[in-house]
């Protein structure tokens, strides 16, 4: 043989071996990256990925072609490594492949009959062969056989996966959805009550003023929460996790809310909020507890004050006003007593201390007005009084015998002039100290003590100058001479006008004082409330101006009784009136026929999800501190959770409990019918029917 007419079999022969390797070397590259993709994609799938079943199964394969291609890449090598292949598989060949595969890559290292002979030889010995037989794929195809049951099974699950209720996991779902929410509540610091958090809570009851942190794990693109106070976003804090925190003052909800990439909301959770507020210190004078007539002002008088607060007390004193003179011209001294505070525990304080009524230098008249005062620990907080009682110093012989306790049904305070000057004068001075709120609540109430006084002297006056001030007030100042020419009393000389005029200029004195006290506006109210003092004064000064309490009625005349003709007469019609629709019970109405509505669509799961827990915020901003509300809440929250979890019939269940009761709430709030009257047409009929006949 003299030429290499046997080299193309035999190069056909290798190139057959080595696209059988390559494609068994792919299917095993895909079956690895298919294995050891596996666990770390099952995961993804399971726990926290947003994206769909169909995304992640897509991914992994695209890993596991890129395995095979791999695999084949390493399996398409040099002629060379096949025929090492072929001669380890076959080794009756005795290495003559190898040689002649070598011989035709370099064939000038022999003669050219060499070549040929030996090229010949390897060409016989590769017809016996079979590349089936040299390299068998039975293994490499079971393995990818069980890889790819095993994904076939892991899809089916993860494209019928829905999230589980509170506290399990999300799939990879298209829509936004929310895995878990976790919230840790933390009291206000003066409290010093500890932090807790709860997983996945239906409702929670905090103080008011606590901080409500929130850690929302969701499939979602944003996570926005919603209060009674206004609605925010939740900032992302991790892989699928989104944090944030509220404050919360007043009951309420916390809405959840995922939203996916393109706008679209997902299902919603709800949380109810109940919160409690803190109560002001309870305090009480428990000795003497009542009030004191006492002859002398010789002995002490000790006094015992108890306080409790539902947290913790931070301060209880013991203090008196006293009260000396008479008439316009009373003065008042504050003062505080001593007292030895003794702690049960932060709860509940009791306060001892002597009241030196010898030291006050009191005469007879003097009143000493004592008063148990707390306070409490949270920042800003009114103080809390006890009942004021009195010790009064009496002239000899006023009372039967010393301690002669008041009964406590009578009055215990009059009101002056001069009070409210007092008060407004305090008022003043604490101002810098006080917020610009508490200043304008004082004031208000300042205020309302004003208008008492005023209308004391216009009730004494028999309520004629009602009109006549307001009139004042508004015009301008009074003419003297007007009112004596009106004025048939002054005309006559029963009554001396200065007065009159004084006294009415003191009323506006103090409506204008009222109207500053509204405003806030203390500097002014002083001058006011100074120049009604004033006028009261010059009034009472003149000619002791005598209050008319009484007004004469004039007498029916008993003979014109009875008289007239009635033929004009005719009784009167007039539409009955309509009762105004409650907006809140308008507003349930509507949400029963939403709910009941929702009810027929339960197969419709995300979009009935969607609109059960929006139903659910709506019916418990109606009133979120009805107990009633709250329930029918919980129910479609739970029917939410249901129809995104796929159990229509637990679901249907939550809607038909939450129907019943909301209908059970309207009906309870609903005005009860009215009783079944005629018809409109025949009253007026009957109407005109008796006045016919009443006319013949």
């Amino acid at each position: 043989m003299n030429d290499w007419s046997d080299a193309p079999a035999l190069r056909a022969f290798l190139a057959r071996v080595s696209r059988r390797m390559a494609w068994i070397a792919g299917l095993r590259g895909a079956a690895a990256g298919l294995a050891l993709a596996f666990l770390p994609a099952v995961f993804l799938v399971l726990r926290e990925s947003g994206g769909t079943p169909s995304s992640a199964i897509a991914a992994i394969a695209l890993t596991g072609l890129l395995g095979g291609l791999a695999g084949a890449a390493v399996a398409l090598l040099r002629p060379r490594r096949v025929a090492r292949t072929v001669e380890r598989h076959a080794p009756e060949c005795r290495n003559v492949i190898i040689t002649a595969t070598e011989l035709m890559e370099r064939p000038e290292r022999v003669r050219p009959y060499v070549g040929a002979r030996v090229c010949g030889e390897a060409t016989r010995v590769a017809e016996r062969l079979d590349p089936v037989v040299l390299c068998p794929a039975h293994r490499v195809l079971a393995g990818l056989a069980g890889i790819a049951a095993l994904w076939i099974i892991a899809g089916f699950v993860a494209s019928t996966r829905r999230p589980l209720q509170a506290g399990g996991e999300a799939s990879l779902m298209e829509s936004a959805t929310i895995v878990g929410v976790e919230m840790t509540v933390t009291p206000p610091a003066y409290t010093d009550l500890p932090s807790r958090t709860l997983t996945d809570p239906s409702r929670i009851e905090v103080l008011a003023g606590s901080q409500v942190g929130l850690r929302v794990r969701a499939a979602a693109f944003a996570v926005t929460v919603e209060t009674i106070d206004g609605r925010r976003d939740l900032v992302p804090g991790g892989t699928r996790v989104f944090a944030g925190e509220v404050t919360v003052n007043a009951d309420g909800y916390i809405a959840v809310e995922p939203v996916a990439a393109d706008g679209r909301s997902g299902v919603r959770r709800l949380i109810g909020l109940t919160v409690t507020h803190d109560q002001p210190p309870r305090v009480r004078v428990t000795t003497p507890g009542r009030d004191l007539f006492l002859p002398t002002a010789e002995r002490p008088l000790d006094i015992v004050v108890e306080a409790d607060d539902d947290l913790g007390i931070a301060a209880l004193r013991l203090q008196y006003t006293r009260v000396s003179g008479s008439g316009e011209q009373f003065t008042f001294t504050d003062g505080e007593v001593p007292v030895a505070v003794r702690r049960t525990d932060e709860q509940s304080w009791t306060a001892r201390g002597t009241l030196r009524l010898d030291r006050l230098g009191l005469v007879a008249g003097d009143v000493i007005v004592y008063r148990g005062v707390a306070r409490d620990r949270r920042p800003a907080a009114p103080a809390s009084e006890s009942d004021a009682f009195v010790v009064e110093i009496t002239s000899p012989g006023a009372v039967a015998a010393e301690g002669f306790a008041l009964d406590d049904e009578q009055d215990r305070y009059g009101l002056s002039q001069q009070m409210i000057i007092q008060e407004t004068e305090r008022l003043i001075a604490r101002a810098p100290s006080m917020s610009p709120e508490s200043v304008a609540y004082q004031a208000l109430i300042l205020g309302a003590r004003q208008r008492s006084v005023r209308a004391e002297f216009v009730f004494m006056m028999g309520g004629e100058l009602a009109e006549e001030v307001e009139a004042a007030a508004n015009l301008g100042d009074l003419h003297e001479e007007d009112h004596v020419e009106a004025d048939d009393e002054a005309i006559a000389g029963r009554l001396a006008n200065q007065g009159r005029v004084a006294l009415i200029q003191a009323i506006r004195s103090m409506s204008r004082a009222n109207a500053a006290l509204t405003q806030a506006d203390l500097d002014r109210a002083l001058v006011e409330e100074k120049a009604a003092l004033d006028f009261l004064q010059g009034a009472f000064a003149r000619t002791r101006y005598i209050l008319r309490a009484l007004v004469e009625r004039e007498r029916l005349d008993l003979t014109r009784r009875l008289t007239g003709t009635l033929s004009a007469a005719a009784r009167d019609v007039r539409a009955p009136g309509r009762a105004e629709a409650d907006p809140r019970v308008s507003s349930l109405r509507e949400a029963l026929a939403a709910v009941a509505s929702l009810r027929a669509r339960v197969d419709d799961a995300v979009p009935a999800a969607v609109r059960a827990s929006a139903l659910a915020q709506r019916i418990l901003g109606v009133d979120p501190s009805d107990e009633a509300l709250q329930q029918v809440a919980s129910r479609l929250s739970a029917a939410a959770s249901a129809l995104e979890a796929g159990r229509s019939t637990q679901a249907g269940s939550a809607l038909d409990s939450a129907t019943v009761l909301l209908a059970t709430f309207i009906r309870r709030v609903l005005p009860d019918a009215a009783r079944a009257r005629p018809m409109l047409e025949l009253d007026r009929l009957n109407g005109a029917l008796t006045d016919a006949l009443r006319r013949r």
